[in-house]
Parts: C-alpha cells; sequence; structure tokens
C-alpha cells in the first residue's frame, strides 16, 4: 500500500515537472524509405505519449536531430543540433553519450514504439537541462535566431549581444557595421533597434551577424514582454526560481534514468 502510494505521488511529482519542459523541435534526416515511414508512423503516436510536446522543423532549427547511423560522422560534423539521435548503424562507431555540451543516443532500426517514447523523453530531460544551464534567458540557438531574422526581418522575436569586441575581415570593416558593433556591445537589442539606430538594412544586418568572426562572440535571446520597473528590480526571487527549476531536472532526470523508481 505504502509502495503503491510512493509510485504514484512520484509519478504526480513527475508530470508536475514535466510541464516545466515545454515544447522541443526535432527534424529527422532519413534517407530511406522504410526507415522514414517507419519512424514517422511511430513518432505520430509517441509525441502524444512524451513527457514534452513536440513539433518538427527544418535541419537547421531543431534541438534534436535524428539520422540513420550510417550517416552518422558526416551529419555529425553538420549538426548543430544539441541532441542527436542515430537511427541503426553500429553504437561502436558512433559518438554516443552525454555531456554539458549534447547528447548522443542510439535507437535500434526496428526500434518499438516504446523505445521511442523512451528516447524522446531522455532527450527532453537533457534539453530541460541544457537549457537551464546554457541559456541566461529563452533557450535559443543562435543558428535558429539568424534564420528567424531572415524570415521576418525587423519583426523578429530575438535580441543580440556581443560579449566582447570583434575585428571585422576586409570590406566588412565599414562605418556602418562599427555603429552595428557598437549597439551590440552595448547590451541585447532586437532587429528593429538595429535599423533605426544604426540605418544597416536586414539582407545587410543578416549578412553581418552570419560571419564566423561575429558568431563566435554573439549571443541571442527572446525578446520579453515590457516589465514595469519594480518587476526589473525583483532579481532576487528570480534567482531563486532558477535554483528551483535545476533541482527539478537533477531529480527529474534521476527519476527517469532509475526507470520510475524512487
Amino acid at each position: 500500500m505504502v509502495e503503491g502510494f510512493i509510485v504514484f505521488s512520484s509519478t504526480v511529482r513527475v508530470l508536475c515537472m514535466a510541464r516545466t519542459i515545454g515544447e522541443v523541435s526535432l527534424a529527422a534526416e532519413l534517407w530511406t524509405p522504410a526507415v522514414q515511414q517507419r519512424f514517422e508512423a511511430l513518432f505520430a503516436v509517441a509525441a502524444r505519449k512524451s513527457l514534452s510536446a513536440w513539433r518538427q522543423v527544418p535541419r537547421q532549427a531543431a534541438e534534436v536531430l535524428v539520422i540513420e547511423g550510417l550517416d552518422s560522422l558526416l551529419a555529425r560534423e553538420e549538426a548543430r543540433a544539441p541532441c542527436v539521435v542515430y537511427l541503426g548503424g553500429e553504437p561502436a562507431m558512433q559518438p554516443l553519450g552525454r555531456s554539458s555540451q549534447g547528447w548522443a543516443a542510439h535507437l535500434d532500426a526496428d526500434f518499438t514504439l516504446s523505445d521511442l517514447i523512451d528516447m524522446l523523453d531522455r532527450a527532453a530531460v537533457f534539453l530541460m537541462d541544457w537549457r537551464a544551464r546554457h541559456r541566461t534567458d529563452a533557450p535559443l540557438s543562435l543558428q535558429r535566431a539568424l534564420q528567424e531574422l531572415q524570415q521576418q526581418g525587423v519583426d523578429c522575436p530575438h535580441r543580440f549581444q556581443i560579449k566582447s569586441w570583434v575585428a571585422l575581415p576586409g570590406s566588412a570593416n565599414s562605418a556602418l557595421h562599427m555603429r552595428v558593433l557598437a549597439l551590440l556591445a552595448r547590451g541585447p537589442i532586437d532587429a528593429r533597434s538595429l535599423a533605426e539606430h544604426a540605418g544597416i538594412e536586414m539582407p545587410q544586418l543578416s549578412t553581418l551577424l552570419s560571419l564566423p568572426e561575429l558568431q563566435a562572440v554573439l549571443h541571442c535571446s527572446l525578446r520579453g514582454p515590457e516589465q514595469p520597473a519594480d518587476a526589473r528590480k525583483s532579481s532576487t526571487p528570480r534567482q531563486a526560481a532558477t535554483s528551483v527549476t535545476l533541482q527539478w531536472v537533477s531529480k527529474l532526470t534521476g527519476w527517469i534514468s532509475r526507470g520510475g523508481r524512487t
């Protein structure tokens, strides 16, 4: 009786914590028709049963990239996603494992629905931890932010900032670009403000922010809603909430790794 109550309370706790994971973006680069059909059919069911909400996006914007195991070396070289899942192939030939920077897992070619749900849950939990530790603002991929800048222009919801000054190469080292860098160095700023204060056009801004020299020091975040002055001063409660979130992440990760046992 006591054991059953513990399992029930643990399950309720995990379901509450799962709400903080949020939506996860996934892309599947599968070249074999049979493998692609199997994955799409099971993913449609697994996504509804996972701890997290899932949406399929283009490869460049994905947080989780699913690829066929035979393409592991090429795809890993090109992948920007923090999570990579190798479907099929030889696990010994794949760079599997987990670190603070990324997570890579293997899924057998004949995977079941249960296997896929487990993989999605583990990826979602890793991303919750990864987002909390690697983002001071909203979770965001730089490549995804630049892609949305190209698509949305001044309406792009992201803010950009450089953490240190950078020397631009050749013709990129213009007075216009210096004004943009000066604004980026002052703090997070969105595309509309950059256009207004620096006088730069969106195609020029997109090209500038895509320079490797600039991307090395470029950071981005989601533009949040405007807050009153009193709300901005309350940093201590927000720091405490961040600490609680990290503790939650640790507990949820441990719970899943133990197979739901307390």
